[in-house]
């Protein structure tokens, strides 16, 4: 379509110039007129359109070039000699005569058709680079990078969730590297690493807002790295809890003073005798709770009970309580006996076992592993797997302890471990915090977001342009400003609710952006930040690319490849000057 738009106006133009000669009293050198028209006319469309053709490619004759980029290693080049060798880094070109300087990649992959195999040297290219050079026989060779290869951490946290830290630390000596996650001048954790190593670090953030700890790399004195880790902690969602039980227990107790302490909303039921119950109301008002109706259950966001209780609901209870859930509220199922519960009972598939050692096992959940200690009971239970079953708490012998699965709008959980208590006895909150968090985070009722701000780059840098994305149910273009400068938003052609803008950072540091009343802030590095990991991230990518695009990297032995060689554009421009200099001159003279 636009090819014939260009089409369309370039006739159009040279008819009217054509027109304007015919009409012009001095018939002299018309014929020179109209040709030079016609040159000028044609040259500027072969401006707008480049023209190309195909050419064959002796198999005998193999073109090759060099390319480096920052970081490369100088041994990988002395095994390349009598090559060309471009880049197109200035301080690269700069530095050596031998390298030619490359300002425009895509130029040179249309001007220098004819080269089919590239040598890639150091840390690669970016994408949108390498898009220009995939018809080619590219051969990547890395460069070396130590220090921070990988990392990825939780970039938001909810008051009482972990703060999660992992990732990889390369090192070029034998010697053990220390790496201490730090914050408000105190080591809140650390571990060992030699080599090329993993580690995960955490800690528990006590405050809200936005915070940037530091991931320290220590070799004796010296310090190899000192990186960022932005982070926003937000408080926790207001949830409104009810709990029913068939009796009054310790965990119930410890489950309801700590619920309490953590402000949720919090309705408690305990049966005293049939239809006779007691029942407590903690940071929220009193109200009627003796039976299930839609009208109650609509006000909470989570019931909790255990199985005893549940079965001993009535018909038109079990009924209310069914339909909510599949509406949209949590249920927790706490699975105290093998037996009972009905309907509750058969949506898992429970097992008495006695292969846990429930004196001495560790419970897993994602991030997570904590020890307990529990009292020997006759009834220990696992949860086999169900199609549909999402199972979320393990022992460490791969025992499903808590699971859960879709009921409609909502979901429901069952657990075996009914004595979390224990964690509490000893003086260990910090498990039994992070345990109920996750167990009550999987739990709650879902509320649509308005709107869902992500920054697509791991290491958005400064004076680089950094991808948005929002996801919106609105159906209209959003209206977004970041550091009070409008975005400009494309949406996605398949899914309709998601829209990516692009926004070049010109400081470091927290960064804000404003759709309506809704506020996002995210957090921008500075170009020394995170170089090592960034060097490693761009390798893996040119890597993964090449791969992706290995299309011509063999060639039959005799079979001529073509390749589309396009004529420099710079050679219009002369024919433009030439014609449009000619009618000038023509004109003077006559």
């Amino acid at each position: 379509m636009e090819n014939w738009v260009i089409i369309i106006l370039c006739f159009l133009v040279l008819a009217f110039i054509c027109w304007k000669e015919l009409l012009r009293k001095n018939k002299a050198n018309l014929a020179f007129r109209l040709i030079a028209s016609l040159v000028t006319v044609l040259a500027l469309y072969f401006i707008a359109r480049p023209l190309s053709f195909q050419r064959k490619l002796d198999p005998s004759k193999e073109n090759t070039a060099v390319l480096l980029t920052e970081g490369y290693d100088k041994d990988s080049l002395a095994g390349l000699k009598n090559i060309p060798i471009y880049s197109a880094e200035h301080s690269i070109a700069s530095a050596s005569k031998n390298v030619k300087f490359i300002p425009d990649l895509q130029y040179f992959s249309r001007s220098q058709a004819d080269i089919n195999k590239i040598h890639i040297l150091g840390q690669g290219l970016e994408r949108h680079e390498m898009e220009s050079l995939k018809n080619r026989q590219l051969i990547f060779h890395p460069g070396r990078v130590a220090g921070f290869h990988s990392v990825s951490w939780n970039t938001t946290v909810r008051s009482g969730e972990r703060l999660i830290v992992q990732g990889s630390f390369k090192s070029e000596s034998k010697r053990a590297v220390r790496i201490l996650l730090r914050g408000l001048s105190t080591t809140l954790d650390s571990t060992e690493v030699t080599g090329n190593q993993t580690f995960e670090l955490r800690t528990n953030p006590k405050m809200l807002d936005q915070a940037v700890y530091s991931l320290l790399a220590l070799s004796g004195k010296d310090t190899l790295a000192n990186e960022k880790i932005p982070v926003v902690i937000e408080a926790k969602t207001p949830l409104r809890i009810l709990m029913l039980s068939s009796s009054p227990d310790f965990e119930n107790k410890f489950l309801k003073n700590w619920l309490a302490s953590e402000q949720y909303a919090l309705a408690v039921r305990s049966a005293i005798s049939k239809d006779k119950f007691s029942t407590e109301f903690l940071n929220m008002e009193r109200t009627g709770i003796s039976r299930l109706s839609p009208a109650l259950l609509k006000n909470f966001d989570i019931l909790i009970g255990d199985l005893a209780e549940l079965s001993r609901l009535s018909p038109s209870e079990n009924a209310v309580l069914q339909t909510e859930v599949s509406n949209g509220l949590g249920l927790v199922i706490r699975a105290d006996s093998a037996g009972g519960g009905g309907f509750y009972r058969r949506a898992f598939n429970l097992r008495q076992t006695r292969a846990i050692d429930q004196k001495n096992h560790s419970l897993i959940w994602p991030g997570q592993m904590a020890k307990k200690t529990s009292a020997p009971t006759p009834w220990a239970m696992e949860i086999l797997p169900l199609p549909g079953d999402q199972p979320l708490v393990r022992d460490n012998k791969n025992h499903i302890l808590v699971s859960s699965k879709l009921n409609g709008s909502g979901r429901m959980i069952a657990t075996t471990v009914n004595d979390t208590y224990s964690w509490m006895l000893n003086n260990n909150s910090a498990d039994y915090t992070a345990y109920w968090s996750h167990i009550l985070g999987k739990a709650a009722r879902r509320t649509q977001a308005a709107e869902n701000w992500e920054v697509l780059s791991q290491f958005p840098v400064v004076n680089s342009a950094s991808e948005l994305r929002l996801e919106s149910p609105a159906g209209t273009l959003p209206l977004a400003t970041a550091n009070n400068i409008p975005l400009h938003f494309a949406q996605d052609p398949i899914q309709s609710y998601r829209w990516t803008a692009k926004y070049w950072p010109t400081e470091p540091g927290w960064q804000s952006i404003r759709s309506g009343k809704n506020e996002y802030s995210w957090y921008v590095f500075g170009e020394d930040d995170w170089q090592e990991a960034r060097a490693a991230e761009k390798i893996e990518h040119t890597r993964k690319f090449i791969d992706e695009h290995k299309t011509l990297v063999q060639n039959p032995e005799g079979i001529a490849k073509t390749y589309m060689y396009v004529i420099p554009a710079v050679w219009f421009y002369i024919l433009f000057l030439v014609g449009m200099g000619y009618l000038w001159w023509e004109g003077k003279m006559n």
